[in-house]
């Protein structure tokens, strides 16, 4: 996998992964752990900047070492404007130390809200999810402080949401409770689900399972009238593998599959999953940490990448594509996606 894309081998209307990506000021977008959310005919990228933190550091011991969600919004996924801070770092009390992130957004239409969720911790397994509402996608948000979850603890982690056809919302996200049995000081690193009150600020905790121990930067999305979840395994500011798992319903059963990505996802972590219907795909949102700058990991690259289902077997597959255009249809028949054992 080539290290950077030729500017005369990108046409217009294509995204392009393996280069650094800037936003219409020409300024480099700065949205790790992100999600991208879709209001109407605007698309929302959320993310975290770790501008001033240049190695990473996010325990409580290190300080305010995040500065607030970061929104920049778009209408062809290729040209991103910034749009600035959406849900800053506290000045003091809750949130003023320890670390922010994984952003997420959904619209509740009841309420008229928007609602984010997201993870604050300050050092593991003590990691709150968070709730916050705006009145617009480019917020300001306005905390409302952490949600107990469908765990033994009440703790989860890395996390993400989801909003079904009939307007109901569910939470997916890490479990850090410690196994039944198995070594000291490991921790189990399942991922659950929860669905979420009917206005989207807070859990109906009922934990369901989807992958039983080491992962974490879960998310899910439906496609054809299945629901597809996947996240990364637990490796740090590194690439990994992208696990994933099927359900006919949010709550389960869900079947795991095997890993969907090659080269631990192109030296990426996986972070969210959108559909797109103009294409009728799925596209991840992965952080490439470290790359092309290993001293600074906010000038971490991002890769958008397709999955793909197998048209005999329906399993799902993760591609890399070093440009192109995910809103184009790529003229692939629609499926039932059905998962053989």
């Amino acid at each position: 996998m080539p290290s950077f894309v030729s500017v005369s081998t990108v046409k217009a209307g294509e995204i392009t992964n393996g280069a650094d990506w800037k936003d219409t000021a020409g300024k480099p977008i700065s949205a790790h752990e992100g999600e991208i959310a879709r209001f109407g005919d605007t698309f929302y990228w959320y993310g975290s900047s770790y501008a001033n933190n240049p190695q990473g550091k996010f325990l409580m011991t290190a300080g305010p070492v995040w500065n607030g969600m970061r929104v920049y919004s778009s209408k062809d996924l290729v040209n991103w404007s910034y749009k600035g801070v959406c849900l800053p770092r506290p000045e003091s009390g809750f949130g003023k130390v320890g670390a922010t992130g994984r952003g997420h957004v959904l619209y509740n239409e009841k309420t008229k809200k928007y609602v984010m969720w997201y993870r604050w911790f300050v050092a593991m397994p003590a990691s709150f999810l968070c709730v916050a509402t705006a009145d617009h996608p480019e917020g300001p948000f306005t905390p409302h402080g952490a949600r107990e979850m469908g765990t033994s603890t009440g703790f989860g982690s890395d996390m993400n949401v989801f909003s079904d056809d009939d307007g109901k919302a569910y939470v997916i996200y890490c479990d850090h409770n410690k196994p039944n049995a198995g070594p000291a000081g490991q921790w189990r690193y399942a991922i659950r689900i929860d669905s979420l009150s009917d206005d989207y600020l807070s859990s109906n905790r009922e934990g369901v399972l989807v992958f039983d121990r080491g992962c974490e930067a879960p998310a899910m999305v439906k496609h054809r009238g299945n629901y597809i979840a996947v996240a990364s395994g637990v490796h740090g500011w590194a690439g990994s593998d992208t696990k994933c798992a099927t359900a006919d319903s949010p709550l389960g059963t869900w079947t795991k599959q095997a890993d969907i990505s090659e080269q631990r996802t192109w030296s990426s972590q996986v972070s969210d999953l959108i559909y797109l219907k103009e294409s009728d795909i799925v596209m991840a949102l992965c952080d490439q940490w470290w790359i092309p700058d290993k001293a600074d990991i906010d000038k971490s690259r991002y890769l958008f990448l397709p999955l793909d289902i197998d048209a005999k077997t329906g399993r799902v597959k993760m591609e890399y594509r070093q440009a192109w255009d995910p809103l184009k249809p790529a003229g692939r028949p629609g499926r039932r996606l059905k998962i053989e054992d």
